[in-house]
Order: structure tokens, then sequence, then C-alpha cells
């Protein structure tokens, strides 16, 4: 019977016998340093020794007991020709494949290096487990994990990371089928209101706008009026070339989400920024990382005192949903904006404040309602 000895000084092993199906058996050792490890695997240990006795030791069993160190791949082909071992592998051996894919599939190059971020987090989370051992359940307990520090979007992009890297094996042949599959998204917030710009705070932020110019070297009112003015997103406003620049027709070309191309109007305002910017060869200066531009942005609103709910996307919000208070078609700011949908943009019909109550011509205390043709109780 399977029993755990002290080994010398070295630590400690367990002793067990495997029983072929010859009638024979051989005497097997498990050793480690840690007791604590060798307690923890011993009731496994003692199961497959006695199955073995029995003779009914199945391919699972088998496949377990090669995963936790006990048997050898030839000693499993002694009970079954037909039982595949599954060679370790581990994610970080699919890196390469990953990035291949993600450049392909991304709309541009910071949505790649998101995603090469992700991968970072993934990868050293499952460093230690291989890859055939990564089970659904395994997969919640990360979730779990990430939950306490983030939120349900975010999780949902690191899963979506996870999926990809586990087709990769599934193509190889290193899985069956992708256990992240059978984990589904976590529900994100739905129907929020955009954020946008007040009146009150867009007239403070063009007051003191030009006094943070020094931000990001010099190019900090460029960028805020770009954004507000364009509604492009962080990423598609830092991929922007020359060549998308169309002066002569005021309009910008856009390669946004999904690599879906779309044309946005230049702002007055902007014609001269972008002619200098057309002649020295670039929009942005390279050294300037769209999180740079994130933490300028939110620096800029505090120091003036601005809502901590204001972001970087609030501008664009501010673009959208001003439009359409100008009276622009809903279906004109979806195609301005990128959005796939029309529900999408429809949700920026209320982020303005309005200055009408529709609700004050409900007047019940003081108007008299006739009730002559009310028929008494």
């Amino acid at each position: 019977m399977a029993s755990l000895q002290k080994f010398s000084r070295l630590g400690y092993r367990i002793y067990w016998r495997l029983y072929l199906p010859d009638g024979t058996f051989k005497e097997k050792y498990k050793a480690s340093k840690s007791k604590s490890v060798l307690k923890e695997i011993l009731p496994d240990v003692t199961k497959i020794e006695a199955l073995s006795k029995r003779n009914e030791l199945s391919g699972e069993h088998l496949i377990v007991a090669h995963n936790l160190g006990l048997i050898t791949k030839d000693e499993i082909q002694l009970f079954s020709k037909n039982i595949f071992v599954p060679i370790k592998h581990y994610l970080h051996e699919l890196r390469a494949d990953f990035e291949t894919k993600s450049k392909a599939e991304s709309s541009s190059s910071h949505s790649h290096i998101a995603n090469l971020s992700k991968a970072n987090i993934i990868e050293e989370y499952f460093k230690d487990v291989p890859i055939y051992n990564i089970t659904p359940e395994l997969i919640e307990k990360f979730r779990a994990d990430r939950r306490k520090n983030v939120t349900n979007t975010t999780i949902n992009q690191d899963l979506k990371v996870l999926r990809k890297y586990l087709d990769i094996a599934v193509n190889k042949g290193w899985l069956k089928e992708n256990p992240a599959r059978k984990v589904k998204l976590l529900p994100e917030p739905k129907g929020r209101i955009p954020r946008c710009l007040y009146p009150d705070e867009i007239n403070k932020i063009f007051q003191y706008l030009p006094q943070f110019n020094h931000l990001l070297h010099g190019e900090f009112e460029f960028i805020f009026l770009c954004l507000i003015y364009t509604g492009l997103r962080r990423s598609e406003l830092c991929n922007l070339k020359p060549e998308n620049i169309k002066l002569h027709l005021r309009q910008i070309h856009v390669l946004g989400k999904g690599k879906k191309v779309r044309v946005v109007g230049i702002h007055k305002s902007l014609i001269n920024e972008f002619k200098k910017r057309i002649e020295r060869g670039y929009i942005l200066p390279p050294n300037i990382h769209p999180a740079s531009i994130t933490r300028a942005i939110k620096f800029f609103y505090r120091k003036l005192g601005l809502s901590e709910s204001l972001t970087l996307h609030s501008l664009r919000h501010t673009y959208i949903s001003y439009l359409l208070e100008k009276g622009i078609p809903t279906k004109k700011v979806k195609e301005r904006a990128g959005h796939f949908s029309l529900t999408v943009t429809d949700r920026y019909t209320h982020a303005l404040p309005s200055e009408k109550i529709i609700e004050d011509i409900l007047d019940f205390r003081y108007n008299k309602f006739d009730t002559s043709t009310i028929p008494k109780a």
C-alpha cells in the first residue's frame, strides 16, 4: 500500500506499486523536499495503486497519473497502445503565433500593443500550468482574481485574448477543444448615458487651454482640439498620417474599429494646424504615446477642478452629443462617429442637460378640470 516515508536528509518520498496487466508489478517512488506536497497527492497515488491492482485503470486514470509524474509514457503503453498522452506545452510557446494573429486582426498598432499587454498578464498567471491543464474552472478562478482589481469589460478583453491563444493550441493539435470557449463573458454595463462636457465646463476649458500647451511637447492644445472637433478615438488620432488628411476637401479619412474606413470633416479652426503638420511630414511626434495623452488630459481636468468622471473619451462623447443637439440627423452622426448601429448613437441624445423640463407642462395642481362628464361613484 502507498506510504509516505522520510528519505534521508534530502526530503520525503511516496513508495507505491504499479501493478501491470501481465500480473507483475513495479516498485515506484515519488520524491520531494516538501512533505506537504507529497501529502496532497498521496490519496491520488493510493487510488492509482488500488485500481492497477484490480486491473481497473482507465485511460483517464493513466493520464492523471502521468500528469502527476507518477508513471511514464512507456508505462502507459503497457496498459494500452491507443492512449494519447498529451505533451506538456505552455502558453508562452504560442507567443509568436499570437503576435502574428493579433497584428493581422488589430485595427491599429495601439490595439496590437494593448493585446500584447493582456498577453503578458495571461502568460504570467498560467506560467506554471500546462495547456492541457487549463480548464474552465481554472479560467473562472482567473476571472475571480482579476475582478478584485479591474472591471468586467477589462476581464472580458482578457478572456478574448486567452481564447485566441487556446484556439491556436487547438489548431496545433495540442488540445481537442478550447476550454475558454466554455466560459461566458461577464455582463458589461449597457445603456449608460455617455458623460460629455457641459457648456460651463467647455467655457472654462477654452479659457485656460492655451496655458497648458506646454504639455505633450507643445502639442496639447492641438490634440485636445482635434479630439473634441473630430470625435476621433485616441488610437485613431495617434495613427493619423499626412496622407489621411485631404485639406482641399477638408476631410480626414480614418481607419477605425474593425478596419472600417470613415470620413470626418476638418473644423475651420484646425485647417492651418493640419497644414503645418502635413508640411513637417507627421501629424503627431512618434514619441507621444497614447497613455501620455490620457494622463495629460486627466491632469488638465484636475487642474481646472472639473469632475472626476470626465475622461479623454468624454471629448468624443461631446463631439457626438453636440452634433445631435444641433439637429444633425442621427444617421449622419453615426457615420461620422464610426458606430456600428444607430442604437449606440441614440444613447447620446440624452447626454446633454436640457434647459426645458417637459414635465412642467403637467399642471395638475393649478388646472381646473371639467368633472361634469365623469360618472359619479
